[in-house]
């Protein structure tokens, strides 16, 4: 059983959503610069992600068990159902219970269950920091391709960043889907392999 499930925004989500966004430590690990962000601005778009969800959606994530605790959120943009496109947003896991690593694995799969089983995509992309290493390991090990490299693509913390650009289609995700590559302990298994691989990099 998945110790997490995914459930549409509901209106209070922006008291954690907003302790989340104001934390620069949390923000470290994002695409996008840091700004402050008001509890008031802060539930207008929790409202406005709850009543538009055909371009972008927005799910909580939360515990699988009694307390059904949101945990983060997650987030599928830009999405294209004539070229069945759809572009991985931000993955946030604000509370602490879910940095033991097993619970972003299992949030990366059910996104990508989700964009392939349910939304029909036929390509899903994204991009990370070049620095940002445990993406790039959360990328390869989900068998993500790497297209690219966008130079200074990112203004954050003072300095330009380079970013990876990824993309997986629908034919792979169900050809490694099928040889029981998405499983969580094969997962597991590859993201060790590969903070092995780039530890010293």
């Amino acid at each position: 059983m998945k110790s997490i499930f995914f459930r549409a925004f509901e209106e209070n989500d922006y008291l954690l959503i907003n302790q989340w966004r104001n934390d620069p430590k949390i923000q470290a690990l994002t695409g996008k610069y840091f700004r402050y962000v008001s509890s008031l601005m802060e539930k207008e778009w929790v409202k406005d992600k709850m009543m538009h969800n055909t371009k972008d959606i927005y799910l909580s994530i939360c515990l699988n068990d009694e307390s059904k605790k949101m945990i983060g959120y997650i987030s599928i943009n830009d999405i294209d159902y004539v070229n069945r496109t759809a572009c991985q947003g931000g993955l946030v896991l604000g509370d602490p219970i879910a940095h033991d690593g097993t619970i972003w694995i299992e949030s990366i799969l059910s996104i990508l269950e989700y964009n392939f089983n349910h939304l029909n995509m036929n390509r899903v992309y994204g991009n990370s920091l070049v620095e940002h290493k445990l993406t790039r390991i959360m990328c390869e090990a989900s068998f993500q391709q790497m297209e690219g490299v966008g130079r200074q693509a990112v203004y954050k913390d003072g300095r330009y960043h380079d970013i990876y650009f990824w993309g997986l289609l629908r034919e792979d995700y169900f050809r490694h889907k099928e040889a029981g590559d998405y499983e969580v302990n094969a997962m597991v298994k590859r993201v060790i392999a590969l903070r092995k691989k780039y530890k010293n990099q």
